[in-house]
């Protein structure tokens, strides 16, 4: 298997931090957005929306969205990531949460830094804190956002906070999320995606 990504992106931080998780052999294929590698004939083949990540199957099929292919290495690695049952549905719960609302408001911040767009501080702050206190609040008295251990949940939405702290993320007062990332940022899956561009997923 492959996968197709601009490693410095949090969505493809997302899976390969997945793939390292579920000891999932994929073989990184650099997609340089600068380059403008998402619009050549041959990776639009892959995903017509001309976005990575991408996950390309050992026979040629492939499978987009960020989420998706998480959850597809978890399963492929065992499911301990993903596990059956009511648990898969709050996973899913949080993984649209991430991309409809966490996403936009933590990109927002991403890309003043990194890309000087325009942003209205003031609003952008407001949605962020709002949505950083769901998370809090839900991570008060638990370790993990889903059942006992790290999930494809967790994967997912503390994928953009790899830019926290060198993009000024003002989430406001919150100790839950701290106390969380806290503990993500000590698994080798985290360091192995934030520490190096392009990490070996052996």
């Amino acid at each position: 298997m492959k996968l197709h990504v601009f490693p410095l992106s949090p969505n493809a931080k997302k899976v390969m931090m997945a793939a390292h998780e579920a000891g999932v052999h994929a073989e990184i294929v650099m997609v340089d957005l600068m380059a403008g590698d998402q619009k050549k004939p041959e990776f639009i083949a892959l995903n017509p929306n001309g976005k990575m990540p991408v996950l390309e199957y050992d026979d040629g099929d492939s499978l987009w969205e960020s989420n998706a292919i998480t959850n597809q290495l978890a399963a492929i690695g065992g499911g301990r990531l993903f596990p059956d049952g009511r648990d898969r549905f709050r996973i899913g719960q949080w993984q649209f949460w991430e991309m409809a609302h966490w996403a936009p408001a933590t990109s927002a911040f991403i890309g003043a830094h990194f890309f000087d767009a325009p942003i209205d501080r003031e609003k952008a702050t407001e949605m962020l804190q709002s949505f950083a206190k769901v998370l809090d609040g839900h991570l008060n008295g638990r370790d993990w956002l889903v059942g006992n251990g790290m999930t494809t949940a967790d994967i997912s939405v503390a994928s953009t906070l790899c830019y926290r702290e060198v993009c000024g993320m003002p989430l406001g007062d919150v100790p839950n999320i701290d106390r969380w990332m806290a503990r993500i940022s000590e698994r080798e899956s985290w360091k192995s995606v934030t520490s190096d561009p392009v990490p070996e997923l052996a």
